[in-house]
């Protein structure tokens, strides 16, 4: 029993953040860029206009609202109190180890979709960033491959279904995996089966104590995300009227 509870809280923060856009940095330079351009991202750089996101398509509302509701309590009670342990505890140098190694980590997913999106320009460099980082990078904690000139670059099946000219559907709130397009939503579901270093861990062999460092990491990897997004969700909570609607919007404008 206690094992499965075990994996059952970890099976809940992996799957929390499967669809989470914003990507932890790779550097102490590149971490604090991506706060910088989350904490200044506005409505006005939406490819929407104004009546459009107004006008969302969302037949599923009762639904999404009730998933988003859950959600947003799993946030509250697990994800915030972990993301700002981890960002206001935590010295900088191991904030920053803990991401570069995530993001290694999580690099081959990134390269299936590239060379499904027909990129090979990042396909290469996400190739050599992963054997770079692997091998110079101390376990992969120091970004070595951004300093000689690769720089990161992350992408999802969402991103691939988009390339291949699928549109992007009804807004969609899971639950766990969070809110998006029904493009995004499936691109979420459907990116386990293709993550190959997730086959590895998650393999049905005996004894296989891969599983419960392949959630680990994953955990890891959604706690670095959720931390990057602190304020911007702070301050989107100080200034919405109804959250749901802001985050549907947001959502929305980048999935057009």
């Amino acid at each position: 029993m206690k094992n499965m509870l075990v994996r059952i809280s970890f099976w809940v923060v992996f799957m929390c953040m499967c669809t989470s856009d914003v990507t932890a940095s790779t550097s102490e330079d590149s971490h604090k860029t991506e706060e910088e351009s989350e904490d200044n991202w506005s409505f006005d750089d939406s490819p929407l206009s104004e009546d459009e996101l107004d006008d969302v398509y969302d037949p599923l509302e009762p639904f999404n609202r009730l998933m988003f509701n859950v959600n947003d309590a799993i946030d509250k009670v697990f994800l915030i109190p972990l993301s700002m342990t981890y960002k206001h505890v935590l010295p900088k140098f191991l904030q920053i180890g803990i991401s570069n190694f995530a993001s290694n980590f999580f690099s081959p997913i990134d390269l299936i979709n590239y060379i499904m999106q027909g990129d090979a320009e990042y396909a290469t460099k996400t190739t050599f960033r992963f054997i770079i980082n692997t091998i110079l990078g101390f376990l992969s904690t120091v970004d070595v491959a951004s300093k000689m000139g690769l720089d990161k670059k992350t992408t999802n099946l969402g991103e691939t279904l988009k390339k291949w000219g699928v549109k992007s559907g009804p807004y969609l709130v899971l639950p766990l995996i969070g809110p998006g397009s029904f493009r995004s939503g499936v691109g979420s579901i459907m990116q386990l089966p293709i993550d190959p270093l997730a086959q590895i861990s998650l393999a049905h062999w005996k004894k296989n104590k891969r599983r419960r460092l392949y959630y680990c990491i994953y955990g890891a990897n959604v706690i670095v995300k959720r931390a990057n997004l602190l304020d911007i969700m702070f301050e989107m909570q100080k200034t919405s009227e109804d959250m749901y609607v802001t985050t549907r919007n947001a959502i929305m404008s980048m999935e057009s």
